[in-house]
């Protein structure tokens, strides 16, 4: 066999061959398994899940924490950290998306003041929160990453409804129709339909005191070249700050920066 040549080997004819393992290694992933199946549980709770003495649960735990791969909530217990959600975007059809968001919500945050988010579709219809950027303010927005946020209460969400044809809006009306959470909730499907064709139309949509009162949003649609909706960005923030008047002004502030992220995909 030529020197040079690398030869990559099947998982089950390496197994076979017997190449030794890092056993360290392999106990830091199965207590990033513990730490997943069941979040804040104490360093001798995931010792005794995993079979480990508390020593080496303890010590493997503060090497994944240096790492970022955990931290330690207030209470003492484990939780999984925000690096594996980065470690994840690599793998995720949406990274280069975030990659080229990420700089355009910073300044979207600084120029605003309010949050700044971006979400993609999934799901028929559905979406999912990806990333949030949050100001230096004391009265803010929690934190919608992964969250299940309903689609006619949420201003990204209904942009995903709005590419829905007739009958597959009819569709999603009898599966799940609206459900009220404020005064304000649109749950009338003739205006959620009126809603939708506007969002269509202006290629936006709002929110004020719908999901929660207090609470507003505005977001914009990102296209691919190929015209598909490729994602929703946008700001949200308590009402009193991002009332009507103050969205129409920042309107043009959200759309520069949909449309700049619209001409990085492409």
């Amino acid at each position: 066999m030529p020197r040079n040549r690398i030869v990559r080997y099947p998982a089950h004819i390496v197994s076979s061959i017997g190449i030794p393992r890092t056993k360290s290694l392999g106990r830091a992933v199965d207590l990033l398994r513990a730490v997943a199946h069941e979040p804040a549980c104490s360093a001798s709770d995931l010792a005794r899940r995993t079979g480990l003495p508390r020593s080496t649960a303890a010590r493997t735990l503060r090497t994944l924490a240096d790492a970022g791969l955990v931290e330690e909530g207030p209470g003492g217990g484990w939780v999984l950290g925000y690096e594996l959600v980065r470690l994840a975007r690599a793998a995720d059809p949406h990274h280069r998306l975030v990659r080229a968001a990420e700089p355009l919500l910073a300044r979207l945050r600084d120029v605003t003041g309010e949050s700044a988010l971006l979400a993609v579709p999934r799901g028929h219809p559905g979406m999912e929160i990806l990333l949030q950027v949050d100001p230096e303010r004391h009265v803010g927005v929690a934190n919608w990453v992964g969250s299940d946020v309903p689609l006619h209460a949420s201003s990204a969400g209904k942009l995903v409804l709005a590419e829905l044809d007739d009958d597959d809006l009819d569709a999603w009306l009898r599966a799940s129709p609206p459900e009220r959470f404020t005064a304000a909730t649109i749950t009338s499907p003739q205006r959620l339909r009126a809603e939708l064709e506007r969002a269509r139309r202006l290629g936006w949509a709002a929110l004020e005191d719908e999901l929660e009162d207090g609470l507003a949003s505005l977001s914009v649609a990102v296209r691919a070249e190929d015209g598909r909706l490729a994602g929703m960005l946008g700001v949200s923030g308590p009402t009193f700050r991002l009332g009507t008047a103050r969205r129409s002004r920042l309107l043009a502030d959200v759309r520069a920066a949909g449309a700049q992220l619209e001409r990085s995909l492409g």
